[in-house]
């Protein structure tokens, strides 16, 4: 086995110091043929909050909002299904109603009734649709930037994607990645580069999972027709200058789902967790606080 470059042990150490700083432990769940692998405060007995991450993201992008709140609440923040530290399969199935049921069974697993659910682009896809399945588990969701529904007006990403047959997700250099990496935030927080480089040699290796993970959930399962079906309170924050996802998306989410609240950032990007932590976890404890 090649042992790590320099900037790959780096960014390793530096991960884990982030990790560790906002009081989280990394553990794994076996959940019946998934070991999914996840992020734990152990803050038992506080209200459970979950976050989940987008699409070619992983749990490492709660490191500084579980940081701000894991004095008051129970962090749980996993990897989904093929991204991350959680294996992939070629064999597996990557679709909405299969993400939605493997986090289902981590919070069974960890026996956790009901939980806050907070989801950024693909993850609020996946919060939205477990709020749809599993009322009965879900407290509120917070949706950020999310996918899940089409967009009136394409987004710039969307349109790249349309007129050109690019998916700029996958890319196949640095630069790309580089060029991706630009259009996802406005706000982006210092990265070194050596942990910059490391972030596109990951997300490079990684280029055929991806693409089969956006085969089985892009623009299918989307949730115009059963946004009314979502019980829960509901917070949708969105950075207008998002190139991601359109924001324009914003009033579908308010018209269908009747307990809805609603921040429009107009200085922010595609990730405001990131672009603003402090914010956006403002607003966040806010709206939880609000609901308990």
């Amino acid at each position: 086995m090649t042992k790590p470059g320099l900037g790959a042990r780096l960014t390793a150490k530096l991960m884990n110091l982030e990790r560790k700083l906002a009081g989280l432990k990394r553990k794994t769940a076996p959940l019946d043929g998934l070991d999914m692998v996840y992020y734990d405060n152990e803050n038992v007995g506080k209200p459970v909050i979950v976050f989940i991450h987008g699409y070619t993201a992983d749990k490492s992008l709660w490191h500084r909002p579980a940081k701000m709140l894991a004095k008051d609440y129970h962090i749980i923040a996993p990897d989904m299904a093929g991204h991350g530290e959680t294996p992939y399969s070629p064999d597996a199935n990557y679709s909405m109603p299969s993400q939605v049921a493997w986090l289902a069974k981590l919070l069974r697993h960890l026996n956790i009734d009901k939980a806050h659910l907070v989801g950024s682009s693909m993850g609020g896809f996946i919060a939205a649709a477990f709020a749809v399945a599993h009322p009965d588990m879900t407290n509120s969701i917070t949706l950020l930037d999310p996918a899940g529904i089409t967009s009136p007006e394409p987004s710039d990403i969307g349109r790249v994607f349309e007129e050109e047959g690019r998916n700029m997700f996958l890319p196949k250099t640095r630069a790309e990645f580089f060029a991706f990496l630009d259009m996802v935030m406005v706000k982006r927080p210092y990265i070194p580069k050596f942990a910059l480089n490391t972030m596109a040699d990951v997300h490079i290796s990684r280029r055929d999972a991806y693409a089969h993970i956006f085969q089985d959930f892009f623009d299918k399962d989307f949730l115009e027709d059963q946004l009314h079906k979502i019980q829960a309170p509901t917070l949708l924050v969105w950075g207008k200058q998002d190139q991601i996802l359109s924001v324009s998306a914003a009033p579908i989410w308010q018209a269908g789902i009747k307990n809805c609240q609603t921040v429009i950032y107009d200085d922010l990007g595609h990730v405001p967790s990131m672009e603003a932590t402090k914010r956006t976890m403002g607003a966040l404890v806010a709206f939880v606080g609000g609901v308990a």
